[in-house]
């Protein structure tokens, strides 16, 4: 079985990200859905063509749990002033 060739996704300096497959742009949660299909895809910074794409899911990963730790801490709508 051949290796599959990974999508690659081109990270712009406005943060846009462009899925060079579907000619489309991404975005994290879109990411995180491929990474959780288990979809290979690898994330390069357009201008330098550094592999960015661990440093991508460390952003994903924070965000992910800053918001869950938020609705520990502040699970009713009442909460937020």
């Amino acid at each position: 079985m051949e290796p599959v060739n990974p999508v690659v996704i081109k990270k712009y300096d406005n943060r846009r990200l462009y899925n060079t497959t579907t000619s489309a742009y991404e975005n994290l949660e879109s990411l995180a859905s491929m990474a959780k299909r288990g979809d290979n895809f690898i994330v390069y910074d357009a201008k330098s063509g550094d592999d960015i794409t661990r440093f991508l899911f460390s952003g994903i990963l924070f965000r992910k749990k800053k918001k869950r730790a938020a609705r520990i801490c502040c699970p009713s709508p009442s909460c937020v002033g």
